[in-house]
């Protein structure tokens, strides 16, 4: 009798785990499923920003006139911040000089790169390349986070 009991209690405690594992498995892909799709919505919204920015802003073939990159000390852990100085050639007002933040380690000084910037106002200006290879990193996290959630549910099953 002893020996029943505790095989329906081993059954008992393997079929409670498992409906947890299913619970989290269920979980587990809904939270995959939901983040993906925020990041892919983010990643469109992103290029989306960018084709509207295409069609009022100008072009201009931009170069880079400077590269200075810092050390920053936070949370006991070494930041590098990189800034460059970026000259253009405008329209109506000639040549302008823009101060960004580059996330690209490898730029330098002479490298060529394309400036988008509004012809009545050249102060609001954008680089689509390092725009767009963020909005892409965002679309393919979110589709691998897709794929993963529907793995899993489909391993559940």
């Amino acid at each position: 009798m002893l020996g029943f009991c505790y095989a329906a209690h081993v059954f008992y405690c393997l079929k409670i785990s498992m409906v947890t594992d299913v619970k989290r498995l269920r979980a587990t892909s809904l939270l995959m499923l939901v983040s993906g799709a925020f990041l892919m919505l983010g990643g469109v919204v992103g290029f989306a920003s960018l084709y509207t920015a295409s069609k009022e802003y100008e072009s201009a073939a931009g170069i880079v006139l400077d590269v200075q990159s810092k050390v920053e000390y936070r949370h006991r852990k070494r930041r590098y911040k990189n800034k460059m100085q970026i000259s253009f050639p405008t329209l109506k007002y000639g040549e302008q000089r823009i101060t960004c933040e580059s996330y690209w380690p490898f730029r330098s000084k002479g490298d060529e790169l394309t400036v988008w910037y509004h012809p009545d106002r050249p102060w609001e200006n954008r680089l689509p390349g390092s725009e767009s290879v963020l909005w892409g990193a965002l679309v393919a996290s979110g589709v691998i986070c897709i794929y993963g959630g529907l793995a899993v549910r489909k391993k559940k099953n």
